[in-house]
């Protein structure tokens, strides 16, 4: 555990690749708080950038499970993160506890689906009904919505009232 005196995080980080699962030994309590979070969690904000790095942040209902191998959403196809994920197909999610004790950040490469990916995800999305892009856009038809997917590559737990910040796992060239 490395502390660092103007550290006001304890943050722990999982990360995933093309040859490595989501590390999970070693680090099981951090692992399992942060795997009960994201599954139980029904809404997160998204994060993306454009092309020229600039930020976007949004609210969004998402389909995750403890796993915390991906993450889903669904949004109209007009909006800044659809735009911003065409040209930066990166997103970054953030879930946090009711009195944000831990946060969870999930982060990978991220892309809208299409076809039969996109109604598949669109049938196991709950709160389609309560979503924000409801209020101009009524209709269940999945054709006209982005169904957004992130497959995570790194998962970072992170206990703002620490003064440890922790780096569990880190994948090396």
């Amino acid at each position: 555990m490395a502390d660092h005196p103007d550290s006001r995080l304890e943050i722990a980080i999982f990360m995933s690749g093309p040859n490595l699962s989501i590390t999970k030994s070693g680090h099981g309590e951090l692992w399992r708080t942060a795997s009960r979070l994201v599954a139980d969690s029904h809404v997160a904000v998204m994060t993306t950038a454009d092309a020229a790095g600039m930020p976007h942040a949004a609210w969004m209902n998402i389909l995750a499970d403890s796993a915390m191998e991906e993450v889903v959403s669904i949004t109209a196809p007009t909006t800044q993160k659809c735009g911003n994920l065409l040209a930066n197909p990166q997103a970054e999610w953030m879930v946090a506890s009711p009195a944000n004790e831990t946060i969870v950040y999930l982060s990978g490469p991220t892309r809208i689906l299409e076809g039969n990916e996109a109604e598949q995800c669109w049938d196991r999305m709950p709160g389609k009904s309560k979503a924000y892009f409801q209020n101009y856009c009524h209709t269940d038809d999945h054709t006209k919505f982005a169904v957004i997917r992130t497959k995570v590559t790194k998962v970072v737990h992170c206990r703002p009232i620490g003064y440890r910040k922790t780096v569990v796992d880190e994948v090396r060239p």
